[in-house]
């Protein structure tokens, strides 16, 4: 299960992703470059089934999903969601393939959906049907968990609004102290989650500007070392920028 949040500025946002699994799972890898369907691609890897729970591409468009409740043994991983998702180049392209897609195949998720210079986009499916919150900035932070959903969406919630009240605002600091939050507690409810069976697992910070995408990877709990491995691409609308444009005069012709 997850908690993210982000934070807009000016020709790009930062996406931060706490990832909570049990203990008995497979390590994750760290952040790769991918190729998918001609898109350069960065995203850490699972290390059970090989999808993604987060990920950002060339064209700055960064997916993360939250599960929904547990999975059935014949469902797919829900991770290749994002995998599949991921080569669009624009939010309203993420929600016309994800509208082609046999949902059915996957347990419920959220899929937060986000790009420079627009609010985001959440896709819910519930496992009957699939429901697409526009202007989705007011539902932040995002919050699932296997253990009492209902008390840990409602602490999380609250801490992060006690943060966001002290600073008087909204920075990047903020949200990364809110990932490392233990408040009310050490525990199940806290933001950075520990628990016997379970624990975050790792921590995801995404930062997309006008001219390059990053994606850095700490594996561990956030309230510890956030050191892990980056992985950069030089954004496409950079080098679209930076083309030579040839202006012909017509006096010439």
């Amino acid at each position: 299960m997850c908690t993210v949040s982000w934070l807009h500025q000016r020709g790009g946002y930062q996406l931060f992703c706490n990832r909570d699994e049990k203990r008995t799972r497979r390590p994750a890898s760290g952040p790769k470059m991918l190729m998918r369907d001609g898109v350069r691609v960065i995203a850490p890897i699972d290390g059970d089934f090989g999808g993604t729970w987060i990920a950002v591409n060339e064209f700055g468009i960064s997916l993360a999903l939250l599960n929904r409740g547990p999975a059935s043994s014949i469902q797919l991983s829900r991770g290749m969601v994002v995998m599949n998702l991921i080569a669009a180049r624009t939010v309203s392209e993420v929600r016309d393939r994800i509208a082609s897609f046999e949902l059915s195949d996957f347990a419920p998720f959220t899929l937060a959906g986000l790009e420079p210079g627009s609010p985001a986009t959440l896709f819910n499916w519930n496992g009957r049907a699939l429901a697409v919150v526009p202007h989705a900035d007011r539902c932040m932070p995002l919050v699932s968990s296997s253990f009492d959903p209902e008390g840990v969406e409602q602490e999380r919630r609250a801490e992060f609004s006690r943060l966001q009240a002290e600073s008087r605002g909204l920075r990047a600091g903020v949200l990364l102290a809110f990932h490392r939050s233990h408040e009310p507690a050490r525990g199940p409810h806290s933001p950075c989650m520990h628990r016997q069976d379970a624990e975050t697992v790792s921590f995801t910070w995404v930062t997309v500007t006008p001219s390059e995408v990053n994606l850095h990877y700490a594996p561990g709990a956030p309230c510890g070392s956030l050191a892990g491995e980056s992985q950069t691409l030089t954004s496409v609308r950079k080098e679209a920028a930076a083309c030579p444009i040839e202006v012909h005069s017509l006096d010439a012709v």
